[in-house]
This record gives C-alpha cells, sequence and structure tokens, in this order.
C-alpha cells in the first residue's frame, strides 16, 4: 500500500467530520441528517427521481431509502409522485421548503468555503477542485458510487 493512502484517509474523515453539523455548531442543516440531507439534494439535483434511483445513487436499500423519504415526507421537505410515463413508479419531488433548504445550506457552505479559502489563489483553487473530481471519478469508476 502506498504510504501516502493512511494520510489521506485521515484527512478525509477530519473534512467529512467539519462540513458536517460539526462545523457549523449544529446550525447548518436545518432539523436534517447527513443522509436526509443528501437524500433531499439528490432529489432536488434530479427532478423527478425514483424512488428505487435515490436508493441506487446513494448506495442504500430499497427499505432504507422508503425509510428516509417518509421522514423527509413528514418534515414536508419532500412528496411522492407517481410517474407521468409510468404509472407504477413513484418519484420524489422536493416541496419548497425542499427546495428553499437545499439553497440556504448550499449557500452557507459556499459562504464557509469562501470564508476558508478566500484568501487561495484561482490556481490553487483549481487544483483542490480537480483533486477532489479526480477522487470522486475514481470512486465512481470503482462502482463504489453509483450515477444516474
Amino acid at each position: 500500500m502506498n504510504k501516502e493512502i493512511p494520510d489521506i484517509h485521515d484527512l478525509l474523515q477530519d473534512l467529512s467530520w467539519y462540513f458536517g453539523n460539526q462545523g457549523f455548531d449544529g446550525e447548518c442543516c436545518e432539523d436534517l441528517s447527513l443522509v436526509e440531507y443528501m437524500t433531499l439534494k439528490k432529489a432536488y439535483d434530479i427532478q423527478n427521481i425514483t424512488i428505487q434511483e435515490l436508493g441506487i445513487s446513494l448506495n442504500i436499500t430499497k427499505s432504507g431509502i422508503s425509510k428516509i423519504i417518509d421522514r423527509l415526507e413528514k418534515k414536508l421537505y419532500v412528496s411522492r409522485h407517481q410517474s407521468s410515463s409510468d404509472g407504477r413508479v413513484c418519484c420524489v419531488l422536493p416541496t419548497e421548503k425542499g427546495n428553499n433548504a437545499i439553497l440556504k445550506i448550499s449557500n452557507r457552505y459556499s459562504e464557509y468555503l469562501q470564508e476558508i479559502l478566500g484568501a487561495v489563489d484561482e490556481e490553487s483553487l483549481q487544483n483542490i477542485k480537480d483533486t477532489l473530481e479526480l477522487l470522486f471519478k475514481a470512486i465512481q469508476d470503482k462502482g463504489f458510487i453509483k450515477s444516474n
């Protein structure tokens, strides 16, 4: 194993921790858990996504994703609708509250990153973005991240 791999793992875990609620003293994501937020974001990004597609894209079982959608629906962040092309298929759409939450959270994290990286030059920012995209694609290519 490459000797840098454990350090990369540690850095990713530390970054994940500080990009969760901990980075904002528990105030970043409204009343959403990380898995609820990621489900809502996926529904926001891919309008009329099916429950099955949501589960596949987030690597969550059908029963697991259904429970998450139940919670989001109860909190009024999403609603279920029958597919217009196939009435047997159930799609998930963010509500106005869900759309507003995604925009608010996204803006808050963008402000957070701007505060952290504001003094970093454009070339370094591009390198960070390119490196993160490379990591994401490598994970996706190995089949750990499903694409729609």
